[in-house]
């Protein structure tokens, strides 16, 4: 079951540091650290809550932390912003005859998709099941058991752009491609014939057309065209015939992801810290996480979010239990990509986001009204798509000349109005949950 979100007084959403962070899932630490974005420095760890072989990580349509504790066979919840626990979304309960995961067992990796459904994969049975992404019920096995010869299914599984699920097979050293709609398999992709790929680990779509491929079983990350998925080249590498090591140091290479600095950053399994490379030329640049630091053991997965807090109440709508506001991209105002996302709202209706600069909770209505009125601003506004889900880019030079500038250090505070005739409460519009968002420079 989903749990409600509760207010939060505003001294909750106190940044930890100033700006984005970086979240580490370690394997045999069982553990997920937080480390400054900017200067990789450690700032905590999210609460030990039972979670036991700590693999793939994804920011959830409600804001939350999802992780795939693949020794519990469960996808447990926390707080992204204070890693507090949140308790168990996938699980089976043992007071029950029947199995609510639907029989997941050793779940490695977890994604959401456009429609808020979640995609786990198991890494014991080779299949990926499907689950309400809001209550965490069981919807089906999406892909069969081994189809393609799926093995091994690991925790960097992504959605590419062309709205497919590329799943790293990592015993059989490819990259398999399925359908969300079907579960149908559509080939091996990237191409891994000639590329010398060993025991990939986590795939993701780069902005110069290529895919990343980290291959731990010979400490490379490889680089394939995102059109053709033929191999391109190895682009971190070790030169054999070089007395220096190119890579920094490289050691199993596990966790890839992209940071706001646009740099290509590389999880280090057997040195248990994160390296950082030039993106475009596989440059080595630095080790961004030292060795150990908050006691990573192994590291598998990386994930960057912006210094965002989701706080208020659910408010039931038309669509289901209540809309939220979740914050993606970077805080970062020289980056300006941070966007708002609107989910489970009621669709094809207008919605309105607007900004604040105070939190607050008052009954308005059919929800809450969670942000100070005085002074507000609206930000954008759309109409909602067949999913409950409607996108607001911010405009960051708008916000700059208006009287409610985005300022670095400074937190603002965003909710969206949504229209809803059908409405549980008959007053014919609602709210989401809110989101408090701290600016960096």
């Amino acid at each position: 079951m989903l749990l409600g979100l509760t207010l939060c007084a505003p001294s909750c959403f106190a940044p930890l540091a100033f700006g984005d962070q970086l979240l580490v899932a370690a394997y045999a630490s069982d553990s997920i650290a937080r480390h400054d974005a900017q200067s990789g420095a450690w700032l905590a760890n999210f609460a030990a809550a039972g979670q036991d072989g700590v693999l793939g990580l994804a920011l959830g349509p409600d804001g939350a932390l999802y992780v795939a504790s693949e020794l519990t066979d469960s996808i447990e919840r926390f707080d992204a912003a204070s890693g507090a626990h949140l308790g168990a979304f996938v699980f089976d309960d043992l007071a029950t005859p029947q199995d609510e995961t639907g029989g997941l067992d050793e779940p490695s990796a977890i994604v959401f998709g456009p429609d808020d459904h979640a995609f786990v994969a198991s890494f014991a049975l080779d299949a990926i099941f499907e689950y309400d992404g809001r209550t965490g019920a069981f919807v089906r096995v999406l892909v069969t058991p081994n189809l393609g010869q799926l093995n091994g299914p690991d925790a960097g599984m992504t959605i590419g752009p062309d709205g497919n699920l590329y799943v790293p097979s990592f015993w059989t050293n490819q990259v398999k491609r399925y359908s969300l709609v079907d579960g149908s398999y559509l080939g091996n992709f990237p191409l891994a014939a000639g590329s010398g790929l060993s025991r990939p680990r986590t795939v993701a779509f780069g902005p110069n057309g290529w895919i990343y491929v980290t291959s731990e079983g010979n400490d490379r990350v490889l680089v394939f065209d995102v059109t053709t998925g033929a191999f391109v080249k190895a682009l971190v590498i070790d030169d054999p015939l070089t007395p220096a090591n190119e890579t920094g140091g490289l050691d199993a290479p596990t966790g890839l992801t992209f940071g706001p600095d646009g740099k290509l950053y590389v999880a280090s399994g057997n040195t248990d810290s994160v390296l950082r490379y030039d993106a475009a030329t596989g440059a080595f640049v630095d080790v961004f996480v030292a060795p150990g630091a908050g006691g990573s053991d192994f590291p598998t997965f990386l994930a960057f979010r912006p210094d965002a807090a989701v706080y208020g109440p659910l408010a039931p709508n038309s669509f289901g239990p209540g809309a939220t506001l979740v914050a993606r991209g970077s805080s970062s105002l020289a980056l300006a990509d941070l966007t708002l996302e609107l989910h489970a709202a009621p669709p094809g209706e207008p919605a309105l986001l607007f900004q604040g600069t105070a939190a607050t909770q008052k009954p308005f209505g059919d929800g809450y009204l969670l942000v100070a009125r005085s002074p507000v601003r609206r930000v954008a506004s759309g109409v909602i798509g067949a999913s409950g889900r409607l996108d607001f880019v911010l405009d960051f030079a708008a916000a700059q000349g208006s009287s409610l500038p985005f300022v670095a250090g400074a937190t603002s505070y965003f909710q969206a109005w949504t229209r809803d005739p059908q409405g549980p409460g008959g007053s014919g519009f609602n709210f989401s949950t809110a989101a408090a968002v701290t600016f960096a420079p």
